[in-house]
């Protein structure tokens, strides 16, 4: 019969004297653990303790989150945050520095018209009847928008309103004219390149835009309500998959806004057919986000987000769209110009 001694647990065969310790196991009585010991060892205490610590650092956790999102309007996914410049002050005393990226969507092939990154709500306008049939391939919110009268309709509404505006220009600019952007923004501090795509904020915007190197493919013109966010897109139904739409989405959040200044989430989202690491063609999409921050005096800029290319097999339908009519630019394709979008604000009356 095997035994185990009391005080070392050696087991061996039953004998008055252990063969390891040397203990007489009959007469010897273990010492009784202190009750503090005692308490801290039982398992029911161990649980309950690590039950408290558990709902400490979950009440801790929401406390943090809920204060974050009362304290800031920003959304959780930002990349770029672009300050304020004016003539007055000078550079921004706060260099903007890259956050959190965003997370990938090139998996994702629901059509880029029907979502919104941050829960933005659509601003579509009514749909135009009199538009060519190329612009039927357009989702509804761009068509009445890229029609001629859609324009006169935008200007007259802009001379008669005192609300703020939202001026997004979409353009080829030679890459002499480009250069000269780059460097005015850089003299401001505010200017950033993330190998794609270039952001920044660009002084005296309207005099840029005058030049006869950046030729305007779309104007489009929003007026701004601070509890309110806007989104757009101009794009057509792929032929291989209906399902998805291909083109560009424009989402804008509003932070802060007075008569003077706007400050804003930009997100465009590129829905692309493009080159697969297998050497085929698959459905892509691509966010390009920023923050940037406006008086009327300065403009926003942004650069690299239109491929060169669109991969369709009904191309002529897409370049039927204003926007993308920079793809029949020889100077374009052969990367002489970039497609660039110029951000106005114009504060109201």
């Amino acid at each position: 019969m095997l035994i185990n001694c009391p005080r070392c647990g050696f087991q061996q065969p039953k004998d008055k004297y252990c063969a390891q310790c040397g203990v007489d196991i009959e007469s010897f009585r273990p010492v009784t653990p202190p009750l503090w010991k005692r308490f801290f060892s039982s398992s029911l205490t161990q649980a309950s303790v690590l039950s408290l610590a558990a709902i400490g650092v979950g009440f801790y956790v929401y406390k943090t989150g809920a204060l974050k999102k009362e304290v800031t309007a920003k959304p959780a996914r930002t990349i770029v945050q672009i300050n304020t410049y004016s003539k007055n002050k000078g550079v921004a005393a706060e260099q903007a520095a890259p956050a959190e990226v965003f997370e990938s969507a090139s998996n994702q092939p629901q059509s880029a018209s029907a979502e919104s990154p941050n829960n933005l709500t659509a601003n579509t306008p009514d749909e135009n009847p009199g538009a060519a049939e190329a612009m039927d391939a357009k989702p509804l919110s761009t068509r009445a928008a890229n029609s001629p009268e859609g324009e006169k309709s935008k200007e007259r509404t802009l001379a008669k309103t005192s609300s703020p505006q939202l001026i997004v220009h979409y353009a080829e600019v030679d890459r002499r004219a480009l250069s000269a952007v780059y460097e005015s923004s850089r003299r401001t501090g505010q200017f950033m390149s993330f190998g794609e795509y270039t952001a920044g904020i660009l002084p005296d915007i309207g005099k840029r835009l005058n030049s006869s190197l950046i030729q305007i493919l779309h104007k489009e013109i929003r007026s701004l309500d601070s509890g309110k966010s806007l989104q757009w897109s101009y794009g057509l139904k792929d032929r291989a998959d209906p399902s998805v739409e291909i083109g560009l989405t424009t989402f804008f959040e509003i932070g802060e806004l007075d008569t003077n200044n706007l400050r804003g989430n930009l997100e465009i989202q590129r829905t692309w057919r493009e080159q697969s690491p297998n050497g085929g063609f698959e459905i892509q999409r691509k966010s390009f986000p920023a923050i940037f921050e406006l008086n009327d005096e300065t403009g926003f800029f942004m650069s690299g987000v239109m491929p060169t290319h669109s991969n369709l097999e009904n191309e002529d339908a897409l370049t039927a769209i204003d926007i993308y009519q920079i793809l029949k630019s020889a100077k374009f394709r052969s990367g002489e110009s970039d497609f660039v979008i110029f951000i106005e604000f114009e504060k109201g009356q």
